[in-house]
């Protein structure tokens, strides 16, 4: 028997749901039920990142379940985005593909259409990758050889899931149409939304914004823990940006906007990007247990997972109601000041944790926040396209091989060795926001 969603979950849906359909025209602010559902996601990530999942990769017994689950949840409140097919033949959009790690298979992209109103031939597609790794390719930690890819990428699975059931329990249809996007084979070269982009089911120049969601619910280090990126915006304009940066304020979370190359080509964002559609990938980056048999359910921050998920889906809601649609903007130069000044302070926090970086990376990590900031005390008109990325790299190298994977390191909040510097973080985002400053 498959586990599915705690049995008191689905009355409280219908619930919020039957309440919300009493509820006043859809407006700039989605309703707070809405909101609830968007936040509710434990327990499909307990369901994705559990051991009989096998990792999710293809081929496995574990992501044919993953599939099946993905459709019962979606069958519900969405319809099968291909065309023609029948049954839940329409939430599958299959190709072939062969890779040294499973060989020939057949790969299935989850796909699914939430219809909209008077815009419903222009498209918001919001979209995260399913598949995981082999034990042949996940490194083993701990004599742990099983990657449950919890933060990477069964957070990502579960707030697109979310966001899915808060636009169709909504009081009112979308004005655009809404497609969810659950990708296949991302772990072996982005291959579901590359397919998706090469035989696209809906036509790429309606698509107002893809909204990527992976590696989500992760911690670079007990100090960053409520630190989190939305990269891409600037792909739309000003107008990405501003829905973007109103969606964060929404909620206490330290998220700070990145320019695309901060994305390091590295997700199912790319496919749309060179597709010239806006994208915005929000994201956590990758740590100390990225791609290991320690990323799995005790490293996963729930509460940050929530708020992601939230920001997300009020992205989604803004984009899908709004009068006016991005329009892909010209790439004019990699970085700039704002993403130098949000690392200069993101890594002034991570200082707080020198002691737990090890002797190799300490005096990297000491060096690049000392670089950063002196660059950011030069002021914009000094800057020098490339400092941001180079310390953004620099930094990634840190938090991934200088940490320790060790989920005692991502205390709860309260809890010593971090909270006051994560605190210090948040409070300095919120004045940003409130001020303007955050505006790029």
């Amino acid at each position: 028997m498959r586990f599915h969603r705690d049995p008191i979950q689905g009355p409280l849906f219908a619930l919020a749901a039957a309440c919300l359909a009493l509820a006043a025209p859809v407006s700039a602010e989605p309703d707070p039920a809405a909101v609830a559902i968007a936040r509710d996601v434990e327990a499909d990530v307990r369901w994705l990142a559990d051991d009989a999942r096998e990792g999710r990769y293809p081929g496995s017994d574990g992501w044919l379940d993953t599939q099946e689950y993905l459709i019962d949840e979606l069958e519900p409140i969405a319809d099968g985005l291909v065309s023609g097919a029948p049954g839940r033949a329409a939430y599958r959009q299959q190709f072939l593909a062969t890779h040294p790690s499973f060989g020939e298979v057949v790969l299935s992209n989850i796909v699914a259409v939430i219809p909209g109103d008077d815009l419903a031939d222009e498209w918001v597609v919001v979209g995260g990758h399913y598949d995981h790794l082999s034990p042949q390719r996940c490194r083993e930690v701990d004599g742990d050889k099983l990657c449950n890819g919890a933060n990477d990428n069964a957070a990502g699975t579960a707030a697109v899931l979310a966001i899915a059931r808060a636009i169709a329990a909504s009081p009112t249809p979308p004005r655009r149409s809404i497609a969810i996007a659950l990708w296949d084979g991302e772990e072996y070269g982005l291959l579901g939304s590359e397919w998706f982009a090469s035989e696209p089911l809906v036509p790429l120049a309606q698509i107002s914004t893809y909204v990527n969601l992976d590696l989500l619910g992760a911690t670079l280090a007990p100090s960053t823990r409520n630190v989190s990126f939305a990269v891409g915006p600037e792909s739309g304009g000003a107008l990405l940006e501003e829905m973007t940066g109103d969606a964060i304020a929404a909620t206490d979370l330290d998220m700070r906007m990145l320019s695309q190359v901060f994305g390091q080509g590295r997700s199912d964002y790319v496919a749309f990007l060179a597709a010239l559609v806006p994208i915005v990938f929000f994201g956590d980056s990758t740590n100390a247990c990225y791609h290991s048999g320690k990323d799995d359910l005790a490293i996963v921050h729930f509460d940050k997972l929530a708020d992601q998920s939230e920001i997300a889906f009020r992205l989604v809601h803004t984009l899908a109601n709004a009068d006016e649609r991005p329009s892909s903007a010209p790439l004019t130069q990699i970085d700039d000041y704002e993403d130098l000044l949000a690392l200069s302070e993101v890594l002034t926090g991570s200082l707080a944790d020198i002691e737990h970086v090890s002797e190799a990376y300490r005096d990297d990590l000491i060096a690049i926040e000392a670089t950063t900031r002196e660059r950011v005390a030069l002021g914009p008109e000094a800057y020098q396209q490339g400092w941001a990325a180079t310390a953004g790299l620099a930094a990634i190298d840190v938090a991934r091989f200088g940490f320790p994977c060790d989920a005692t390191l991502l205390p709860e909040p309260g809890a010593a060795g971090g909270a006051a510097a994560a605190a210090a973080l948040a409070g300095l985002a919120r004045a940003r926001r409130r001020s303007g400053a955050s505006a790029r």
